[in-house]
């Protein structure tokens, strides 16, 4: 079978990608505080959710009745229509733990990759959201762009009509900066006045949305053909229309402004007779308690207006970089003198250009990780769908945020900080599933961060993800059963030529910074080759490998993967040394003082010893490519002053297989080793022989496909 025929369904690639997001929460919406008691309940990849980034209900008050989403339509320069009505989902949207939910797997459209970003501050009654739009493509893009929703459903707490706007009358122009809505309870004549049966809500559209602003659609059918009030004014879609040249990213950032009911007390339900209401009722009975606090009826309707106002002549933009606010088209928030240089990119950029990059302040290490999303999106799930990697981590964006902030306040760590940096998936990284790529261990997530892992966070690194591998890992063409096959960063249809190819790939296609891979047989020198980069495999003991799958106890290695020697060293500062778990690391101390930077001499090879061995630089076919390479490195080897010393192993084969064997009941010692890691005293553990024999649709721990020295031995 070809590499190409062989390469699986990109639906599981899709639902690998995302394992690590659903962080195994049982609500279906993330709930985030405001000032009002009440709460925003936001559709993330909460399970049940739509990851769509839009508001429930927005508390107890049920300001909304699902808004904040987006539809999108894309048009050619022509105008000929590439996506006629889409609705945006599948975000990756992951909550930081505190106010902000960050997109980590951005979609594309038309080529047209869409972010989103929202801010719930705790100390506020609004919401906002910063949605990027980015045109991949090679010539312009004209994106219509629906935002909004259901700010009310029917009768259910009274008809949604416009009680205040910018422009100072109870319609929705386009030349409005935002506009407020109530539920009219009472179909009173002026709504202003209230009351609102449901909380009422403010849309701030922009300081310089006119001109952007182009409609006013009815979200409930489609906004880019019936134009609101539709079949339920409640359902109001804000229509910006954006032309993206190749290249360009232009993002809107809109507020969502909610108040309480003037009805009812939210700490009970609605007395509100439902008639033609879109949602069932499944609220308890009004509240019948004590001194019921009910706002005098316009009160609040006031109130939102009042912020929205405040908010079109001060916008919040409390954690936006710099590069963000220049992006954003609907205010004038960016800084007021351009930067006389281009803007940075991740692009073929190594450790070292990145983080003088951050020394210097020409980007954030938010602003590097949200490139590397962006191209995942672009690259690897889409376009080429590499498929280098199997899962992100929904932290990173907030893990390199704090970064920043401790880079401000403390300044960096080191040459790590800040850097996203991508795993093997049989290298445990805390918060991360490791699969080894087998669809049998898609639920096994680790308890402790592998020894190489632990450094690199130590150091400052941000762990961007992990990525795709032969299953567990034993093979040589980068094919699992949850990712499918991996493309060459040169080639997709050819081979990566080892277990570590995701890691080579993800790294070669600037999909990540460096990362780390594993070799028990080549697996690191092959796919660093069929990739252009740099690799090393540590002499045995220099590097542990606690944390970390094995597969021949005596032959396993760890180690990074980069765009250049340099790079090595310095990640090589951060892992190696001595470690009790991994025994073989006993006598490493000596070996690690100072940097590994300081044997980077360009002189270092003037009177160097180095064995040549050409009995490995012919194929078994015969074929003799890689042997007249490998006289070009020995007459470089010897221009840089080495002396050359050609070396001859007698019966070298027969003495190779001798040497590679296990000890017979080594992998058993040793998976049990890896699975029991980091268990408190009593906890159940899964042990390998509880593994099935082979996961769904293949490539269970017992499927050795041949391998004398993987056999377990039971």
């Amino acid at each position: 079978m070809s590499v190409r025929g062989s390469r699986i369904a990109p639906t599981l690639f899709c639902a690998a990608a995302i394992v690590a997001l659903l962080a195994w929460r049982a609500a279906a919406v993330t709930r985030l505080a405001s000032a009002d008691g009440q709460f925003w309940d936001i559709q993330d990849t909460s399970p049940w959710s739509q990851d769509s980034g839009g508001i429930a209900t927005g508390g107890r008050a049920n300001p909304f009745n699902g808004f904040g989403y987006l539809k999108l339509r894309v048009r050619d320069a022509g105008g000929a229509v590439l996506v006629p009505r889409q609705y945006l989902a599948g975000f990756g949207l992951a909550h930081d733990g505190g106010e902000r939910l960050d997109a980590i797997t951005p979609v594309l459209y038309g080529d047209v990759l869409i972010a989103r970003g929202l801010f719930a501050p705790k100390d506020a009654n609004y919401l906002r959201y910063v949605d990027s739009y980015t045109n991949t493509a090679r010539d312009n893009r004209v994106l219509d762009i629906a935002w909004g929703g259901a700010a009310g459903a029917f009768e259910d707490g009274g008809p949604v009509t416009v009680a205040a706007s910018s422009n100072g009358n109870r319609a929705i122009d386009l030349d409005d900066t935002f506009v407020t809505v109530m539920q009219n309870a009472k179909h009173v004549a002026d709504p202003a006045r209230g009351p609102s049966g449901h909380g009422p809500s403010a849309h701030v559209l922009g300081s310089h949305a006119a001109g952007l602003l182009t409609a006013i659609g009815d979200m409930y059918a489609d906004p880019f053909a019936t134009r609101w009030p539709g079949y339920d004014p409640a359902h109001i879609g804000y229509i910006f229309t954006l032309t993206l040249k190749p290249g360009q990213t232009a993002a809107l950032m809109t507020f969502v402004v909610k108040g309480l009911s003037e009805v009812y007390d939210p700490r009970g339900g609605f007395p509100i007779p439902l008639r033609d209401a879109l949602v069932t009722p499944k609220y308890s009975a009004p509240y019948a308690g004590a001194a019921p606090k009910i706002p005098e009826a316009g009160s609040e309707i006031a109130r939102v207006t009042g912020i929205a106002r405040g908010l079109v002549s001060t916008p919040d933009l409390r954690g936006l970089t710099p590069l963000r606010r220049s992006q954003i088209v609907n205010w004038r928030v960016a800084a007021a003198t351009p930067p006389a240089v281009p803007a940075f990119t991740v692009v073929e950029k190594t450790t070292t250009q990145i983080q003088d990059a951050l020394t210097r302040g020409d980007t954030t290490s938010e602003d590097v990780v949200r490139e590397y999303l962006a191209r995942l999106s672009q690259l690897d799930r889409h376009g080429p769908a590499l498929r280098s990697m199997l899962a992100l981590n929904p932290a990173a964006i907030a893990e390199a945020r704090a970064l920043d902030a401790e880079r401000a306040a403390k300044g960096g760590r080191g040459p790590m900080h800040g850097i996203p940096v991508i795993f093997k998936d049989n290298i445990d990284v805390l918060g991360l599933p490791t699969t080894g790529g087998s669809r049998a261990l898609l639920d096994h997530r680790p308890r402790l961060d592998s020894r190489v892992a632990a450094g690199m966070r130590r150091a400052g690194a941000v762990m961007l993800g992990k990525a795709n591998l032969d299953e567990f890992p034993f093979g040589d063409f980068g094919i699992s059963t949850v990712g499918g096959t991996i493309g060459n960063a040169f080639d997709p249809t050819l081979s990566t030529s080892g277990s570590s190819g995701g890691t080579a790939t993800a790294v070669a296609s600037s999909l990540a910074t460096l990362g780390f891979g594993t070799d028990t047989c080549n697996s690191l020198s092959n796919p660093a080759s069929f990739a252009s980069l740099a690799t090393i495999r540590t002499t045995r003991g220099l590097t542990s490998r606690a944390g970390v799958m094995p597969l021949n106890t005596y032959q396993d290695a760890v180690g990074p993967i980069a765009k250049s020697i340099r790079e090595l060293a310095l990640v090589l500062d951060q892992v190696t040394g001595p470690d009790a778990e991994d025994e073989a690391t006993a006598d490493a101390a000596p070996h690690v003082g100072g940097s590994f930077t300081d044997a980077l001499d360009p002189n270092a090879l003037k009177g160097a010893r180095i064995g040549v061995i050409r009995q490995l630089f012919v194929g078994v076919t015969g074929e003799r490519e890689a042997a007249a390479t490998m006289d070009n490195v020995v007459q470089e080897l010897r221009a840089a002053g080495a002396i050359i010393v050609d070396v001859t192993i007698p019966e070298l084969d027969a003495r190779y297989v001798q040497a590679r064997g296990s000890a017979p009941g080594s992998l058993k010692a040793g998976w049990t080793a890896y699975l029991t890691r980091g268990a408190a005293a009593g906890e159940q553990v899964r042990l390998a022989r509880q593994l099935p024999a082979r996961g769904p649709g293949g490539g269970g721990a017992h499927d050795t496909r041949g391998n004398r020295d993987a056999r377990y031995d039971d």
